[in-house]
């Protein structure tokens, strides 16, 4: 479990426990049937039997470790992620599961179901087509050839590339810019720049250099499986 999700089972706790039995009246929870549930899962995952003041993490993770387990192309997994994937799985139900008259959807919903089912239709889908056009938003990027292959002449400038992405395509794929309150000061705003937010740390990374990591690897044969698409040739040495 992530630091963040510790940190909302906590809080949530704080506030059951800070409940008085004086209260009466509507409180402004959320009652619907989601939510009770979702509140009936987080309490679900503390372990009561132990006391947070000698073991947090035993109190607040224990029992949702033993329950559950990480997929592996995640370095964690908790409840905003199962959350998440539950959200994902009905939208995709739902928009897939909706009919529509071909080419004359009339109402917004109509025109959000015939474009998502358009692009996650397989047989419909022309890989050739694809990989044309990711080739040429690549090049609008500042990106002839992708990917790189040593010995390779071309010339680079990663900064404009960066910077045309970032403009272009709204992508932070080093690190990120946001606009969040100021730490000494919440009333005012300030940019707050970051590493790019990223399945994989840098602590991460350098720790699979000895030991594996199964996020890690996932991701590195993801990358391998897009090399091979891109290049068309299946015997390529990565």
């Amino acid at each position: 479990m992530n630091c963040w999700t510790a940190a909302r089972i906590f809080m949530m706790s704080a506030l059951v426990c800070s409940t008085t039995a004086d209260t009466k009246g509507e409180d402004g929870v959320c009652k619907t049937a989601d939510c009770i549930r979702l509140g009936l899962e987080l309490s679900d995952a503390i372990n009561a039997s132990a006391d947070p003041c000698d073991d947090f993490y035993d109190y607040v993770c224990k029992k949702w470790k033993n329950k559950t387990e990480i997929p592996p192309y995640l370095p964690s997994y908790g409840h905003l992620w199962l959350i998440r994937e539950e959200v994902a799985k009905k939208i995709n139900d739902t928009l897939s599961n909706m009919t529509t008259t071909k080419f004359q959807a009339a109402s917004l919903n109509e025109k959000i179901t015939m474009a998502y089912q358009s692009c996650m239709k397989e047989d419909s889908s022309k890989p050739n087509e694809e990989i044309s056009r990711l080739r040429n938003t690549l090049k609008k990027f500042g990106i002839p050839k992708w990917p790189m292959t040593p010995g390779s002449n071309e010339s680079i400038n990663w900064t404009e590339i960066y910077r045309k992405m970032r403009i272009g395509a709204d992508l932070s794929v080093i690190f990120s810019v946001n606009i969040n309150p100021n730490l000494t000061n919440t009333s005012l705003r300030a940019i707050h720049i970051d590493v790019s937010e990223f399945v994989h740390t840098l602590h991460q990374i350098y720790k699979a250099q000895q030991q594996k990591d199964s996020a890690v690897e996932a991701y590195k044969n993801f990358i391998k499986q897009t090399v091979i698409l891109v290049l068309r040739k299946r015997k390529t040495i990565i």
